[in-house]
């Protein structure tokens, strides 16, 4: 079978299931591991397929803006990759911890698998966030308050002022979206300095960002991602983000799908 033939086929099969493995080519194509990785490069440098760890997936269409009503708690379907970097993320927190959770569905689910064998402390300006930690009795919640946004979130002048006289031990941050050359960035201008201060103020700034988030721009920056301390994103990752962050000096811990 000739290259051009074998590459169309990796991607009709790339499209037609959303992901595949380097060993699951191998198998169809009777090929080396090096000549899959060649192939997949190729196809990624035309923008035909995304590589990630062990394998590629398909290219998807560019994020949306969330929903001015939008609630983590509401959606339906359980977003697989945003559970497995949140889980992950929470293996972070130590006891004693007093932490900061995003106000993201990647903080949502955060809140819902939180450790329960020693006790810490969360921060949030999020009530559907706040609204979950009530069900752990081994945390104390501090909820900032301020104006309130249709979101369920606030991060206003007065929740600001809250936040100042606040201390954090780890921070955990997931912006709208996460690129090697922009950092992180958000489509409302009013989180960007809440977000700021809450990094300035934390000892340790852990990004949470599932793979669907990186390589894509937003409006708004908030910080270069070499602001992060480290980088938890999962398993369908590329490989060519992982290395240019650290080529950077980004530590990036990849959580299993």
């Amino acid at each position: 079978m000739f290259m051009e033939e074998r590459q169309k086929m990796i991607v009709e099969m790339v499209n037609k299931s959303g992901h595949i493995s380097v060993n699951e080519i191998q198998e169809r194509f009777h090929v080396s591991s090096d000549c899959v990785r060649r192939d997949l490069r190729s196809l990624e440098s035309r923008g035909l397929i995304k590589r990630t760890h062990g394998g590629a997936i398909s290219i998807g269409p560019k994020g949306k803006y969330p929903e001015e009503l939008y609630n983590p708690k509401e959606i339906s379907d359980m977003n697989e990759l945003c559970l497995a970097a949140a889980k992950k993320a929470v293996e972070y927190i130590v006891e004693n911890d007093v932490v900061y959770l995003t106000t993201s569905v990647v903080g949502y689910y955060m809140a819902k698998y939180l450790p329960a064998d020693f006790s810490f402390t969360v921060v949030t300006n999020s009530v559907t966030v706040a609204d979950e930690l009530r069900k752990h009795l081994n945390v104390s919640v501090i909820l900032l308050g301020g104006e309130m946004s249709h979101r369920g979130h606030c991060h206003d002048f007065y929740t600001m002022q809250m936040m100042k006289n606040i201390s954090l031990d780890k921070a955990f941050l997931s912006h709208t979206a996460l690129s090697i050359e922009n950092g992180a960035s958000i489509h409302n201008s009013a989180g960007v300095e809440f977000g700021r201060l809450i990094m300035k103020n934390s000892s340790m700034n852990i990004g949470v960002y599932p793979s669907e988030k990186l390589g894509k721009n937003s409006i708004h920056s908030v910080c270069p991602i070499t602001a992060y301390d480290l980088l938890i994103t999962d398993d369908q990752v590329s490989e060519d983000f992982v290395m240019q962050a650290e080529r950077l000096k980004v530590k990036v811990d990849i959580a299993v799908v």
